[in-house]
């Protein structure tokens, strides 16, 4: 009798293992996005922020020419015929002076300044018989400090030139120094002391004034290249007041309404990319162990 030969099973187990293997697959495939879900998104590069490409640098020298300031000295109730000052001038003096400002727009822009003017001459003078026995004149030195917020327009640009108009408004400080009065005799014993000629002065104290000041301003500049620009103005500015101490007989310089025609010439640097960043440079770390 021929012997029964069993059926082979190895093709359905062939099947069952691809079955298999496509079961797993699917279950893997179903499993990563669950994964990856639960993992947050790599962070973003972010590009770096410049800091205003508006900024920028300006360094101007000033000629002040003063004028003629008003007399703010109070009435004496014990001295009626008490004269009024006349010939009150302020030497033209130079100055020089710095800012930072930023361009707001293409024609709008605003800065900060500071400037210092060299203290000008003051003299002024008086007589009670109107210069033909004897004068009184008092002087001394005025310093002044201004720093002002300016807002200016640009009107446009022709042939690298552009003209602006502007105005400010901050503070002055007015730095009254070398203060005196003295006595001249132009005939004997016009005050009541022996002979003619100069008395002794009478010295006056130091004192420092701060008031509000403005300014009105028109100009132009050209582009010189490189974020260069010569910069040429005119500019009226108001400066409020100015006192002395008072000396030993209870008299001071009192001045007000003091102003200025100026005429300036600067230089201005404008930072084209915005202001220097730190980006970029090495980062020195130390733990403070100096065998590391």
């Amino acid at each position: 009798m021929r012997q029964q030969t069993r059926p082979s099973h190895r093709a359905p187990r062939r099947g069952g293992a691809a079955a298999g293997s496509a079961l797993g697959l699917m279950v893997l495939s179903a499993l990563a996005p669950a994964r990856g879900a639960d993992l947050p998104p790599p962070p973003r590069e972010t590009a770096p922020v410049a800091i205003g490409g508006g900024w920028y640098l300006r360094a101007d020298f000033t000629e002040s020419m003063p004028l003629r300031p008003t007399d703010a000295t109070l009435p004496d109730p014990s001295d009626p015929g008490m004269p009024p000052l006349v010939r009150r001038t302020l030497s033209p003096e130079p100055g020089y002076g710095g800012g930072v400002g930023y361009r707001i727009a293409p024609w709008l822009r605003v800065d900060a300044t500071f400037d210092q003017r060299e203290a000008t001459r003051y003299s002024a003078y008086s007589s009670r018989t109107n210069f033909l026995t004897g004068y009184n004149v008092e002087a001394g030195r005025l310093g002044v400090l201004t720093g002002l917020v300016n807002v200016y327009a640009d009107l446009g640009t022709w042939w690298g030139l552009t003209p602006y108009i502007g105005g400010g408004i901050g503070f002055a400080q007015t730095d009254f120094r070398r203060g005196y009065t003295q006595t001249t005799c132009l005939i004997d014993a016009c005050d009541g002391g022996p002979g003619a000629g100069a008395r002794p002065a009478v010295v006056r104290p130091n004192r420092s004034v701060t008031n509000l000041a403005w300014s009105l301003t028109g100009g132009v500049a050209y582009a010189l290249g490189a974020g260069f620009s010569l910069d040429a103005s005119y500019r009226y500015v108001s400066l409020g007041r100015a006192e002395s101490g008072v000396d030993a007989y209870r008299f001071g310089s009192s001045l007000k309404d003091l102003a200025a025609n100026e005429v300036r010439i600067g230089l201005r640097y404008a930072f084209s990319d915005g202001l220097p960043s730190l980006r970029g440079l090495p980062v020195v770390w130390s733990s403070g162990n100096p065998y590391e």
